[in-house]
């Protein structure tokens, strides 16, 4: 028996894109468009929305427990509210007061614990108020020309909700209702303003091709038919640029003296290893991006410049952007995956270092859009080639499939880890391996031509299925 891989190395498939905003704005494509990486799909200038957290036991005026809670809230996480809206009502007896607990702004309900009495609503930043104007001296019973003996912050300092931005003998406060920036203590009306920041924000097509649908005030979703590769770890986000070859074979590691000013703005490509010296003289070039057999992991956290969380990738604070495909350490690339990229040398390739080994496996991946002809066969259509899209990419479960001769393998333990072969011969019974353990075992023929006797166990397998 095998591991069946998930890994996806396709020279050709459907490739379909969904790419959103993350809170509302303007999509600025239409269906039909052809865009390429880097056209603006949508863009949004908004005001980020605060979490607001109510606390039911002192709005309820008395101790919850978690079937108290789960009585009287009104709403269930995912929820959209409204302000003022009623979420939770509670009556202790018949002829009790009822009290009623309303939502303070427009938003959703991001999480109700019922062990803390607590609901979590993210504020709607389409509702977020911009400003506050505050009115400090008329609250503190000051004149405006003295206001700033009393205030506590200054202009351009940040403050929270809550905070307290002025007082007078310790006694009276006035509070910032909102987080932001003070803009302006005006000595002439005697107020505060404090003003929230705007982010701005656009989200790219990524990969070039057809808009096939709009999703109204968020994005669209992009399509194209081309090559798909998945690797097993990488760093940085997004980008895309021509495919450069840096070697002459998936053997070969990159060569710092190959390096020069023609990699500027492009994706360069090594076989089995890339060192942090020539990385770094491909980053001084002007490269965008790395895609590589391997790499040792020191030189990795080097790039990224600090240590990795190995749940999550892909928000580094760098301009590199590495797909490693085989895994740590000196590897040379899968010969499909070397063929796949040295056919399509030159052309346009799109690259994701987001990683997420925990639940919601996320791998990083190199995308070559292409044309083919129109009567290719495509997905839901009777046809045959591979549809990748942001439902299908989620990893499967581990499936164990009946190893065969000619299957194409990956040794996935020492002494051969990382080594790609195919398989030969499956003799009938158990056999000995090198540390004399009798197990079920293959006869795989190397990529360098070695014979080797290795454990099934051992061994990942891909198959055009997969």
């Amino acid at each position: 028996m095998a591991v069946l891989s998930t890994l996806k190395v396709l020279e050709k498939a459907v490739i379909r894109k969904q790419r959103k905003l993350p809170a509302p704005g303007d999509v600025l494509v239409s269906q039909g468009d052809q865009v390429k990486p880097d056209t603006v799909v949508a863009k949004a200038e908004y005001v980020k929305g605060n979490p607001y957290i109510i606390d039911l036991r002192a709005e309820l005026k008395q101790k919850t427990d978690p079937e108290l809670v789960e009585r009287v809230v009104l709403k269930k996480p995912g929820d959209v509210v409204k302000a003022k809206e009623v979420i939770a009502r509670y009556q202790k007896g018949f002829w009790s007061e009822v009290i009623e607990v309303t939502c303070p702004c427009d938003g959703v309900i991001e999480h109700i614990s019922r062990t803390q009495g607590r609901i979590v609503i993210r504020e709607d930043p389409r509702s977020a108020k911009p400003m506050s104007v505050v009115a400090a001296a008329s609250r503190l019973n000051v004149r405006p020309r003295l206001l700033r003996l009393f205030t506590t912050v200054k202009e351009g300092d940040y403050v929270y909700e809550g905070k307290i931005i002025a007082e007078l003998d310790g006694q009276d406060f006035v509070y910032a209702p909102i987080n932001g920036f003070v803009e302006k203590i005006c000595t002439l009306t005697g107020t505060i303003t404090i003003v929230k920041p705007i982010k701005h924000t656009k989200v790219l097509a990524h990969i070039g091709g057809t808009v096939t649908e709009v999703i109204p005030h968020y994005g669209a979703v992009i399509e194209t038919t081309g090559a798909y590769i998945q690797g097993v770890f990488g760093i940085g986000r997004e980008c895309s640029g021509e495919l450069m070859l840096l070697s002459d074979a998936p053997d070969r590691p990159l060569e710092e003296h190959k390096i020069n000013a023609d990699v500027k703005g492009k994706i360069v490509v090594c076989g089995s290893f890339a060192s942090f010296e020539s990385i770094q003289e491909a980053r001084a070039q002007g490269a965008l991006g790395l895609i590589t057999g391997g790499m040792n992991q020191l030189d990795l956290v080097q790039v990224a410049g600090r240590e990795l969380n190995t749940g999550l990738t892909g928000q580094e604070d760098t301009d590199f952007t590495i797909v490693i495909l085989e895994g740590f350490g000196q590897l040379p690339m899968n010969r499909q995956t070397w063929d796949i990229l040295e056919k399509n040398n030159g052309d346009v390739v799109s690259i994701d270092g987001t990683t997420q080994i925990r639940a919601g496996v996320v791998r990083p991946e190199v995308i070559i859009g292409a044309c083919y002809d129109a009567d290719d066969a495509f997905p839901g259509n009777g046809g045959d080639i591979p549809l990748i899209s942001d439902e299908t990419n989620l990893a499967p479960s581990v499936t164990y499939a009946t190893l065969s001769v000619g299957d194409r393998v990956r040794c996935t333990r020492p002494p051969y880890f990382g080594l790609w072969g195919t398989v030969e011969t499956l003799p009938d019974g158990p056999g000995e391996v090198e540390c004399g353990a009798v197990l079920e075992v293959a006869k795989v023929r190397l990529d360098d031509g070695t014979l080797v006797t290795v454990p099934q166990a051992n061994l990942e397998v891909f198959r055009s299925e997969v």
